[in-house]
């Protein structure tokens, strides 16, 4: 990145503007006042207008929220007016507000008269026996399906209360729940609605369009409604439908109208000025920078300067950051975004993410069966999810996930467990059922390459800034190699006669450590061994996951039918499958958040966002890294 800084006649700051938004490749930052510079303020005018293009960017993501999905985005144009906008947008949005309200209401209608269903039959019973409703309070009980005993208690309160002056109907519903009809005079209403609120029994009102209206009509008009409400909402539909097709490329377009405004608003905001001249801050990749004069000389013809600043000049200020990786590693920058960015000019660990975590997955999981499953699913989400979308990358993790357990599952010779032994497939490394050892081995082993490679790179990383504790971190990282010969000559790994010289040559480096990293440097070493030992995890939760495959293969036979036994092994993999992804997941996430990027990570960039057009893709991408 380098730092520039642009000159111009003020006149020419608007146009200088949509110049550098059109090439989108500087991050302006607010100009430092000095003397005479000071920063540009908005004039009561134009503080009005930007309230009315905020409005209209309101009311623009409000109508396409309402849209109910992504519009197909038109052909820009440059005709579009700040006053057609709001007008487009302003409809949209109370068009498509009232056909939510309008669908709210009538998915409201039919939960209420779906509530009264089950008193249809009661209500005919009603209608059919002829009983005279005048001068009667009716009351839509609903009870539940082991309300048996509370309805006769309800009846006998009923008549200790109101005598025989009640009638009481009810009807069993599909849910099991009783629907019972309470009806007594008007004047002992009070004296009901008392006792049945006592007696906690849930009482239904009637919609007030069918209030007052007679038991007969009451039933034909709601049972006409139950079948014309999904017409209604499907009209409703197709209006929103018609709504998207005719106005959705105008909203789109609006949007990004309005996006740029605001943007080229906040960016004069950060410019600075004198009475003659503007200056413009910011951020650009250094191979960018022979563009942005070129183009500025093309169209001002030399009357705008671009001007770099030293070093010197910014040191300590933060350069914004772009992770910029090949597409083969670019999935696994979800996995480094979810920690701070690193700071400009420090290491981006997502190559070595991509590299060690789906192995180190692999190594835990090791399954091929196990893997097949892991790599359909995976490829399921990457057909069903969107470009530059999270859960794409997610998806293109998994696959890389997928191939290294897969590739690890033949060389422990295991297809969902030991049924891979069983078919004839042997393994090439070892039998993680018997093989703990070697398998505890093959993890710190892994453990002794990601750390010492963690503290290489953190010692090339210091190396221009301070060459003493670049050499100590260098140090560290050969004293673990030294520390784990040694022990594998003791255990008889390495020829017994290497041991004592890696014994002295550890002691020989262990001065030298302390000279370049201080008296606590072996209290540091000491914690780096046992950031080692933390991958012994990989053993312990690969070991867990073949055993409990294992189990699920026996358990055919252990309940007398093999259908049975059968369902109950598929069962077991299924759960085995799921803590088989989910486990090593965060357990991986681990290794590398504390115990690698610990070796070298500086986090504490900020996210390079350059001045330029709003476009969903870019905007998916930002949303993407933040």
């Amino acid at each position: 990145m380098s730092r520039i800084r642009i000159l111009g006649p003020t006149e020419q700051l608007q146009q200088v503007l949509r110049r550098v938004q059109d090439l989108g490749l500087v991050h302006l930052i607010e100009t430092q006042e000095t003397g005479s510079l000071k920063l540009l303020g908005l004039t009561p005018q134009q503080a009005r207008h930007v309230r009315r293009v905020r409005k209209v960017a309101e009311d623009v993501y409000a109508a396409i929220a309402l849209l109910g999905k992504e519009p197909h985005a038109g052909s820009t144009s440059n005709d579009l007016t700040l006053a057609r906008a709001a007008l487009i947008a302003g409809r949209s949005r109370r068009h498509l507000e009232a056909l939510e309200a309008r669908r709210h209401d009538l998915e409201e209608e039919r939960a209420l008269i779906l509530k009264f269903k089950p008193f249809f039959t009661t209500f005919r019973k009603i209608s059919e026996s002829g009983l005279d409703l005048d001068g009667v309070r009716i009351f839509y009980l609903v009870l539940r399906d082991d309300g048996e005993q509370e309805m006769r208690r309800v009846r006998a309160a009923l008549r200790e209360t109101l005598g025989d002056g009640f009638e009481l109907l009810s009807q069993s519903s599909e849910s099991g729940e009783a629907a019972m009809i309470l009806a007594v005079p008007k004047e002992s209403g009070a004296k009901a609605e008392l006792l049945l609120s006592e007696a906690g029994v849930q009482s239904l009102s009637l919609p007030d369009q069918f209030e007052g209206e007679s038991v007969g009509t009451t039933v034909q008009r709601m049972q006409s409604r139950l079948t014309e409400l999904p017409d209604d909402l499907a009209n409703l539909e197709a209006e929103r439908d018609r709504i998207a097709r005719e106005r959705g490329r105008d909203l789109v377009r609006i949007r990004a109208y309005v996006e740029d405004h605001l943007a080229t608003v906040d960016a004069m905001a950060k410019a600075a000025v004198t009475p003659r001249a503007f200056v413009l801050e910011g951020w650009i990749p250094s191979a960018a920078q022979r563009d942005l004069q070129q183009c500025l000389d093309k169209t001002f013809g030399g009357v705008v300067e671009v001007e770099t600043l030293s070093s010197e000049d910014w040191l300590g200020e933060p350069a914004p950051v772009v992770l910029k990786n090949p597409r083969l590693f670019r999935p696994f920058e979800a996995i480094t975004t979810m920690m701070p960015l690193p700071k400009y000019g420090t290491v981006d660990p997502t190559p070595y993410v991509a590299v060690f975590f789906p192995m180190f997955f692999g190594v835990t999981l090791g399954d091929i069966g196990y893997g097949l499953i892991l790599a359909t699913l995976s490829l399921f989400l990457r057909f069903r999810s969107a470009p530059h979308t999270k859960l794409r990358s997610i998806s293109e993790i998994g696959l890389a996930c997928a191939l290294f357990t897969i590739i690890f599952g033949f060389l422990y010779g295991e297809l969902f467990g030991d049924l891979g032994h069983r078919i004839g497939l042997h393994p090439i490394i070892f039998n993680r059922e018997e093989a703990f050892f070697p398998f505890l081995g093959l993890a710190l082993a892994l453990g002794v390459v990601h750390i010492v490679l963690g503290l290489f790179v953190g010692a090339v990383k210091m190396f221009r800034k301070d060459k003493r504790h670049a050499l100590g971190r260098g140090m560290a990282g050969v004293m673990v190699v030294l520390i784990a010969f040694a022990l594998m000559a003791a255990a008889g790994m390495l020829p017994d006669r290497f041991f004592t010289p890696l014994v002295i040559t550890t002691l020989v480096a262990l001065p030298i450590l302390v000279v370049a990293e201080g008296v606590l440097a072996p209290v540091e070493l000491v914690s780096t061994l046992g950031n080692v030992l933390s991958y012994a995890r990989i053993m312990a939760v690969g070991t867990a996951s073949v055993m409990m495959a294992v189990v699920a293969n026996r358990m055919t036979n252990a309940f007398g039918g093999v259908v049975v036994g059968v369902i109950c092994a598929l069962l077991f993999h299924l759960v085995n499958f799921v803590l088989g992804v989910f486990s090593p997941t965060i357990h991986m996430l681990r290794l590398h958040y504390v115990e690698f990027f610990g070796k070298f990570f500086s986090p504490g960039g900020s996210q390079y966002q350059p001045f330029r057009h709003w476009s969903q893709r870019e905007n998916a991408i930002e949303e993407r890294s933040a």
